[in-house]
């Protein structure tokens, strides 16, 4: 008889990280972690988002810490920037998933 191996989406698997992983988790982790190319990070962050919604309904909050720029210390709101805002370096933190 044939093993039936279960198929997980991108978001199921997301959700199954988050929750593995209480410290967090960058999104160049989850493509690494999960075998993806670094191009599909948009999906990933979709993704994160749509994950993000499910949990929700079941009472868990994930919680984005935002990027943070390494040289002047600037907290950048948005999940992925290329440049710092305030002083254009390019030295920037990425953001980091946390759920609660």
């Amino acid at each position: 008889m044939k093993e039936i191996k279960e198929v997980k989406t991108l978001v199921e698997q997301i959700i199954d990280l988050l929750i593995e992983r209480r410290e967090g988790i960058t999104v160049k982790e989850i493509c690494r972690v999960l075998d993806l190319h670094p191009k599909m990070e948009r999906e990933v962050y979709s993704s994160i988002e749509k994950a993000a919604r499910a949990l929700k309904r079941k009472g868990v909050e994930v919680v984005m810490i935002p990027p943070k720029c390494k040289r002047c210390g600037f907290e950048v709101r948005k999940p992925k920037v290329s440049k710092c805002p305030a002083c254009k370096s390019e030295r920037i933190e990425e953001s980091v998933f946390v759920i609660r």
